[in-house]
């Protein structure tokens, strides 16, 4: 049976780190913090652009209908694990809040409070109410200087592809993260970002896998008089398990070290192309379970190329260690691409269709997965300030452990209102 990981990731697709910090310190070297299933999935709905400054009213109605909610190869198996036959289920969330955004001749304060309640139509034992708050400060001074300060709180459901039953568990992320860059001389600056993250877990039986996260990260950065950039950065992340001891079952619950190195790069000819991302070297060691250590090639990268003066290709290649606590591991190995078809037809109307290609390893098991799978997004914007956005996407796993291999449709309606 595989329990949670320590990521709140949201079975609705939704973001999952939040996007207010992860431009500043994302990367190979946060990537064990979070997996989505599958492992690309767009963030749904598309945040709604907030077209005027200053504080603002934001209300969304969101419906989901999901084939296979647990991830799991059939009834018999749910049956067996949590006596319920029903694989599918129907849930609808509303949210409501205010998110601030002021732009200063130097400074950018952005904001949002957010509050929202999810209620299942079947297993209504998973109903629960969620928040999200968040600040983030930016200051440039460019071109001798830059900083940035962020913090946020969340709740959400645990993603119940990760837990395989319907056990409430409502998972509370906090994050602290402060950063920024130096001109040393040149066209060169000294980069630095540090950031502190605790997650908790609700639910008795899920409270060994909370987790506690340090990094610090620092390198030099070229940067061109067009601001293209490439850099390189060290990373040093520590992971605690803080109620381990707690543990009853058998899943290995080590603090870890992540040391790594990487070419971090942003270049861009705004009218055709565009190539950001980052590659390196992770070295992953639990020292009281060295079959979890992990020595590799790590890569996470994305590409744009204007096709059309309407459609834009997409392509991301990754290989990266995402968190998914198992009897015999506690993350796994995912390499995989993406390819995307983004159109315009108009100013109201955007299409987008992806497919993604996964393959999975899990350290300290002889388990491997096969994840592809496909979306198609309609987004709809009506007038400024409303967003109807529909998703349909289909998710294949082929695995060689017993009960883990699943096929999954959802579909999404999201509607957004700015006020």
């Amino acid at each position: 049976m595989t329990w949670s990981s320590p990521c709140n990731a949201r079975h609705r697709s939704w973001r999952v780190l939040p996007s207010l910090w992860r431009g500043f310190i994302g990367g190979p070297a946060l990537a064990l913090l979070c997996v989505a299933l599958p492992a690309q999935a767009e963030e749904f709905p598309p945040p709604l652009k907030q077209d005027t400054p200053g504080l603002q009213p934001v209300a969304q109605l969101q419906h989901t209908c999901s084939s296979n909610l647990f991830g799991l190869s059939s009834a018999t198996a749910a049956q067996q694990l949590f006596g319920d036959t029903q694989l599918s289920d129907c849930w609808s969330t509303l949210q409501g809040g205010l998110r601030y955004d002021n732009q200063g001749a130097v400074g950018r304060l952005r904001g949002h409070a957010l509050i929202d309640r999810t209620r299942y139509r079947h297993y209504s034992l998973l109903d629960f109410t969620g928040h999200d708050i968040g600040l983030n400060y930016n200051l440039d001074h460019a071109p001798q200087w830059s900083a940035y300060a962020t913090a946020t709180d969340s709740s959400a459901q645990q993603s119940l592809a990760l837990l395989q039953a319907p056990l409430p568990d409502l998972v509370h992320k906090q994050v602290v993260a402060a950063g920024g860059a130096h001109r040393i001389a040149g066209p060169f600056d000294l980069t630095a970002d540090t950031a502190w993250i605790r997650i908790r877990n609700s639910a008795g039986s899920q409270r060994p896998y909370d987790m506690d996260i340090e990094l610090v990260r620092l390198g030099p950065r070229y940067t061109t008089a067009a601001g293209n950039s490439i850099g390189y950065a060290v990373s040093l992340l520590k992971g605690r398990y803080p109620h381990a001891a707690a543990q009853t079952g058998n899943a290995p619950l080590a603090d870890f070290r992540q040391l790594e190195g990487a070419l971090q790069f942003n270049w861009t000819d705004d009218a055709y192309w565009q190539l950001s991302g980052t590659a390196g070297y992770l070295r992953y060691t639990a020292p009281s379970l060295p079959a979890l250590n992990f020595s590799g090639a790590v890569v996470d990268m994305q590409a744009q190329f204007v096709a059309t003066d309407k459609t834009t290709l997409g392509l991301k290649l990754y290989r990266k260690l995402v968190a998914y606590n198992t009897a015999s591991t506690n993350y796994q190995v995912l390499t995989g691409a993406q390819f995307s078809v983004s159109w315009h037809v108009d100013a109201a109307v955007h299409l987008e269709a992806d497919y993604t290609r996964d393959d999975a390893l899990y350290p300290g098991s002889s388990r491997k997965d096969r994840i592809h799978g496909g979306g198609l997004t309609v987004v709809y914007l009506p007038r400024s300030g409303t967003q109807l956005a529909l998703r349909y996407t289909r998710t294949n796993r082929s695995s060689n452990a017993a009960d883990a291999s699943y096929a999954n449709n959802t579909l999404s309606l999201s509607l957004q209102q700015a006020f």
